[in-house]
């Protein structure tokens, strides 16, 4: 009997862990299509200046606050 809960356990464990790795699979192909498409539409390095930029604007208007 406790052959068969633990290998439902096991089961159970595999499935959540399976669900979890695709999701993070997922987001990564969906950062590397985005990272893709912008260094596409911004060549070279415009790309981390405009990074950067946007970062010290975010962070500048967090701070004012």
């Amino acid at each position: 009997m406790d052959d068969v809960f633990g290998g439902f356990a096991r089961a159970i464990g595999e499935g959540i862990t399976g669900l979890v790795g695709g999701a993070f699979q997922a987001m990564g192909a969906a950062v590397n299509a985005i990272f893709a498409m912008l260094q596409g539409i911004l060549p070279g390095l415009w790309l981390p200046v405009v990074a950067v930029a946007v970062v010290l604007v975010v962070g500048w208007k967090l701070i004012k606050r």
